[in-house]
């Protein structure tokens, strides 16, 4: 297939890029900002530049394509910046919708994009697919526009019969991942420095390995009804379980713990997805925590 990829350079699509490259696709990377690394250049490779504000060239690329994976997404500085709001709706929830708009322009072109895990409610057991969504705890301003984004695909699939999917993916983690509790602890574990857990390690979340994720994309894209469909690892761990997960992935090392006393008031944890769906419709089965760790390590290193 012929792919375009928007948002290429960021962590999943690079993964992304460099995983239907090896499986003999052509991808069209779409970027705004930042550059693709160099091993990348090959002839199966196309780079075009564009954006909200330049959509000439993003429609020109998905009219010679066969699928698109949507992936370009602004995240708000720490997720709780506020005047980071409506530039997030602009990105995540106008400019999706214009690159849904391009795809029904060209019938059959399928569609991928790429959502958050972290909308629904707070639950104690897993999550499906029509789970209530109230993303108001944290990172709202950042959830609020990708959930405008998948209302906009689902409207036109539902509607205009865009054969599109939704990944609604939980906190993904692997190489090349920057600013995150999972690259903060392997780094510091590296390193042979301690981990520092806040709050008690109380919150959670349904880590999931990047390869994980790529696998889900591709697969979406080859074959699949179109709809929403929940990609994780079908549990949910403290960031206290986190920690200790890490540090057993380096038995060679002498990594502590340090444990800050939790807060006044618990912080908004994330629930597990249940992955039932995917399974079904992929044969979906992901890494387990300690094993997506242990590949970690090994990439690290």
């Amino acid at each position: 297939m012929k792919v375009v990829v928007t948002g290429a350079s960021g962590f999943l699509g690079q993964h992304l890029t460099a995983a239907l490259l090896s499986k003999g696709h052509e991808v069209i990377a779409v970027l705004h900002k930042n550059t693709l690394p160099e091993y990348f250049k090959t002839d199966a490779l196309r780079v075009v530049w564009g954006d909200l504000d330049n959509l000439v060239p993003i429609h020109d690329a998905i009219m010679q394509a066969d699928a698109i994976c949507h992936l370009a997404a602004l995240i708000i500085r720490g997720y709780t910046d506020s005047w980071g709001a409506e530039r997030s709706l602009r990105v995540n929830g106008l400019f999706t919708l214009r690159i849904a708009e391009f795809a029904l322009e060209k019938p059959k072109t399928r569609m991928i994009f790429p959502s958050a895990g972290q909308i629904y409610r707070y639950s104690e057991i897993p999550v499906s697919e029509d789970a209530p969504i109230y993303p108001v705890e944290r990172s709202m301003y950042y959830l609020v526009s990708k959930l405008l984004g998948e209302l906009y695909i689902e409207h036109l699939r539902r509607i205009r019969s865009l054969p599109a999917i939704i990944l609604r993916i939980g906190c993904c983690y692997g190489p090349g991942m920057h600013e995150s509790v999972v690259s903060c602890f392997m780094n510091s574990a590296v390193a042979g420095l301690p981990l520092t857990v806040f709050d008690g390690g109380r919150p959670t979340q349904d880590f999931v390995y990047v390869s994980d994720v790529v696998n889900a994309i591709i697969a979406a894209l080859e074959t699949g009804d179109p709809g929403i469909y929940n990609i994780g690892s079908g549990r949910a761990s403290s960031i206290l379980e986190l920690a200790q997960a890490v540090v057993k992935t380096f038995p060679d090392r002498d990594v502590p713990i340090e444990v800050d006393p939790p807060l006044e008031h618990m912080p908004a944890s994330f629930p597990a997805l249940a992955i039932e769906k995917a399974i079904a419709m992929w044969n979906y089965h992901p890494l387990s925590l300690s094993e997506g760790l242990a590949e970690y390590r090994r990439q690290l290193e």
